[in-house]
């Protein structure tokens, strides 16, 4: 688990997208009381003027989205793979600034673990930092580890390492940074400095919290939601995509292999989110279970990002 998020910021806030859907226009709401004359919230109308929160809300609520946009977080993406970096570059309402290999030099580069590598690691009880060390020093695999899995890590060693030293010497030949790094890999870490608006980021979580998502950005989406929900706590109203629209768009791929773990495909539990086939199909949830969920979301955040 090497992904961190640093140096987080936040442009902007509820108060601002109520400012911006008031300019545009916002009605108002039934009065707690009920239209009595002497209440001062809405003066015996029974109507009053809305709170930003409940503007902003209702702007999720509705995807009335364009007035998210005014929301902007600042922040830096570290220990993601130079490889599945194109996954994140593919959200492409968003700006970012990436560390250039034209430039830097990768010699001794850090790398991350492939799905299958961290699987073995984590059946034997290895530590990724002491397969790293065992990678960097040439050691041999574990003798007690079946033969394929002993396999599986040796190959990929061999890979990262062959790859630091072609680098290296390429530098060494004179080649220069920006021909030797066709030598790297694709687990090469690299780093970002990344600018996106809220309606994007709620994009981007809705795509990668969930299962079917790739493990490299499960784990940076389920960092960076920890992240923005300790200084914008809204963020906690969204989830994947078939949580935020009460209706899952994978549809049958989600009995793929690879969402095989969704937790809110089961009809009959607390937490079932249908898709949208199965809602035309006339199959919905009993009762959602609010706090069954939030008990869940809990669960994959800490299982994704590796926080205890």
């Amino acid at each position: 688990m090497d992904i961190r998020i640093e140096n987080l910021r936040v442009f902007n806030g509820i108060a601002f997208v109520a400012h911006s859907a008031r300019v545009s226009g916002v009605g108002k709401v039934p009065c707690e009381c009920g239209g009595v004359a002497s209440c001062e919230r809405c003066s015996g109308s029974g109507l009053r003027e809305p709170s930003d929160e409940e503007i902003f809300n209702m702007i999720l609520e509705n995807d009335y989205s364009s007035a998210l946009e005014h929301v902007v977080f600042s922040f830096e993406i570290r220990g993601l793979s130079k490889g599945n970096a194109a996954e994140l570059l593919e959200h492409r309402i968003a700006s970012h600034t990436g560390r250039s290999t034209r430039y830097q030099s990768e010699a001794g580069f850090d790398f991350n673990l492939p799905p299958k590598v961290e699987e073995i690691l984590g059946k034997h009880g290895i530590r990724e930092e002491e397969y790293k060390e065992m990678v960097l020093r040439g050691a041999a695999m574990p003798e007690h580890l079946p033969e394929q899995e002993r396999e599986i890590l040796r190959h990929y060693a061999e890979a990262i390492r062959c790859s630091q030293a072609a680098y290296e010497a390429l530098l060494e030949l004179g080649a220069g940074k920006e021909s030797a790094r066709y030598a790297t890999p694709f687990a090469m870490h690299t780093a970002y400095t990344y600018t996106i608006n809220l309606r994007s980021l709620i994009n981007f979580f809705g795509l990668r919290l969930c299962v079917r998502a790739s493990p490299e950005m499960r784990e940076l989406a389920a960092k960076l939601y920890l992240a923005v929900r300790e200084k914008f706590p809204q963020i906690s109203r969204v989830w994947c995509r078939g949580y935020n629209y009460a209706a899952c768009p994978e549809n049958e791929v989600r009995d793929s292999p690879q969402g095989k773990e969704c937790p809110f495909k089961n009809p009959n539990s607390r937490v079932f989110i249908p898709t949208r086939k199965q809602i035309r199909k006339g199959i919905a949830p009993k009762k959602f279970d609010q706090e069954a969920f939030e008990r869940v979301k809990e669960e994959l955040l800490r299982r994704w990002s590796g926080y205890p």
